[in-house]
């Protein structure tokens, strides 16, 4: 059977997207690393307005809820759900930013093969996010850019590119852009294990393995006011998809992420003596899983 995306039109999907975070950061001349727990999640809605003669599709992506919550070595830092209004949110700087981004629109233009052509409302989202956030929120603001909403309207791209029957495999490479990293490059292999009862849906389970690393050459401009920048290393990735052809729309991905991330930072011109006098590495180990679930269909 062959697998692929549908969009009719008029087709309002409602999505919910969480991920769970854990690191550890071993820093020079502390005697025990430090470690941060973080979930993130969005709900977001995607309407087909157009479809174009040639195949392509006009979706609009609407932002309807944002969470956040972190800790830090035990310690709670953040903690906002727009669901959850609360008396604290006027001094909280992820309420600042994130609140703006519920009832933000995106528009995605997308070719006949699915691909994002180009897209809309990205300045504006930015705008919204810029009026109120602090400026310690910076690294949230280049996360969320145009290549990563880009990958959120990628599911086309791990479908296979020919009919496929139980047991097959194909090979998927995607290269994302993602500040402070640059260019991630992940290889994986896809392989269509069987058709099973997800919820009320027959689908078709596909299971992927693959790695993560950033882009030769690639490595970010240095950022922020200690200059840094990243590299990943080690880095592993693992999941399973239900895609229901009926639909034409994956229902449900959980994936699972693995990797180490060497930070360099420049000496601090500064410093006469003493370990910041010379550039510093730090080891950063990241777990993390994503799941992305269909919420609605209408």
């Amino acid at each position: 059977m062959e697998l692929k995306l549908k969009w009719p039109l008029g087709e309002h999907v409602v999505q919910n997207m969480d991920m769970k975070a854990t690191t550890e950061t071993a820093v020079p001349g502390q005697p025990q690393p430090m470690q941060q727990n973080m979930t993130m999640g969005q709900k977001f809605s995607m309407t087909v307005l157009k479809a174009d003669p040639d195949g392509g599709h006009e979706v609009e992506m609407e932002f309807l809820g944002a969470r956040m919550a972190m800790e830090m070595n035990g310690k709670k830092m953040l903690d906002y759900d727009s669901d959850k209004k609360s008396a604290g949110d006027s001094t909280n700087p992820v309420a600042g930013m994130f609140g703006k981004i519920v009832g933000a629109k995106l528009k995605f233009f997308l070719d006949a093969s699915n691909n994002v052509d180009h897209m809309e409302g990205v300045d504006e989202m930015m705008s919204r996010m810029s009026g109120g956030g602090a400026a310690g929120m910076t690294p949230l603001k280049s996360m969320m850019s145009e290549g990563y909403f880009k990958q959120m309207m990628s599911s086309s791209r791990f479908l296979p590119p020919k009919a496929v029957a139980p047991g097959d495999s194909w090979p998927v490479q995607l290269e994302i852009p993602a500040e402070p990293l640059g260019t991630l490059v992940m290889d994986q292999t896809f392989t269509l294990q069987n058709w099973e009862k997800h919820g009320k849906r027959n689908c078709a389970r596909l299971e992927f393995t693959g790695t993560i690393k950033t882009k030769s050459g690639s490595t970010a401009t240095p950022t922020g006011p200690m200059g840094m920048t990243m590299n990943i290393k080690d880095g592993n990735t693992s999941g399973t998809s239900w895609f229901d052809p009926e639909l034409g729309i994956v229902i449900d991905t959980t994936m699972n992420q693995d990797m180490t991330i060497a930070i360099l930072l420049p000496k601090n011109p500064k410093a006469k003596t003493g370990p910041y006098s010379q550039p510093q590495t730090l080891t950063t180990h990241v777990n993390q899983t994503i799941n992305i679930k269909l919420d609605s269909l209408n």
